[in-house]
């Protein structure tokens, strides 16, 4: 495990620089790393959240503040940021509201409508990430990442021809460093070509 991250790590030193990916939801503790992570890599960030005070903490230039319901809001967006060039979008959605599968499934749809031209022109990428909960009996929890599979693979589906790759990290407890790993791996390709995917770790 150590020597696939160490070689991982060795790999992505560099291999975003210059690549716009959006992280939206990314105020909560695993956006804020993964900011980090991909502004090491030189990569260009754009962070979305509905907190604003999240947003200023977070101190990226382009930051932008999601007020409406994600997916009303990522539709604006999306319509305003056109063709644009955007290589990836990493939604953490599901980290900040996990028990709200409507609304989760509903950021997805809105992502796809909104950044489809953009995303599609650079063979773009929506990676979602979602945490499995502590409790097996916290059935809400528990039932998000099925419902975000399954919409997922619906919309990799019908998409792959257009060029962009929907993929789901499915995270366990104490799992953060390996999620922030497989991340990186798909945002650089390590994985190979993989969209409707689902990484448990």
């Amino acid at each position: 495990m150590l020597d696939t991250q160490t070689e991982t790590q060795r790999k992505t030193r560099g291999a975003l620089q210059g690549k716009r990916i959006i992280i939206l939801g990314a105020a909560c503790a695993f956006g804020r790393s993964m900011v980090r992570a991909l502004d090491a890599e030189g990569a260009q960030i754009v962070a979305i959240d509905s907190s604003a005070t999240g947003l200023k903490k977070i101190g990226v230039p382009t930051s932008l503040h999601l007020r409406d319901a994600p997916e009303v809001g990522l539709r604006r967006i999306g319509r305003g940021w056109g063709e644009t060039r955007l290589d990836a979008v990493l939604n953490l959605m599901p980290l900040r509201h996990s028990h709200e599968i409507d609304l989760n499934i509903a950021t997805i749809q809105g992502l796809v409508q909104g950044f489809m031209p953009a995303l599609s022109a650079r063979e773009g990428q929506i990676i979602t990430v979602v945490a499995r909960p502590d409790q097996p009996l916290d059935v809400a929890t528990g039932a998000m990442a099925p419902a975000l599979v399954s919409v997922q693979a619906a919309y990799a589906q019908a998409l792959k021809r257009d060029g962009l790759s929907l993929n789901l990290v499915n995270v366990g407890e104490g799992a953060v460093a390996p999620a922030r790993t497989a991340v990186m791996g798909l945002l650089i390709r390590a994985v190979g070509p993989l969209t409707g995917g689902e990484l448990r770790l």
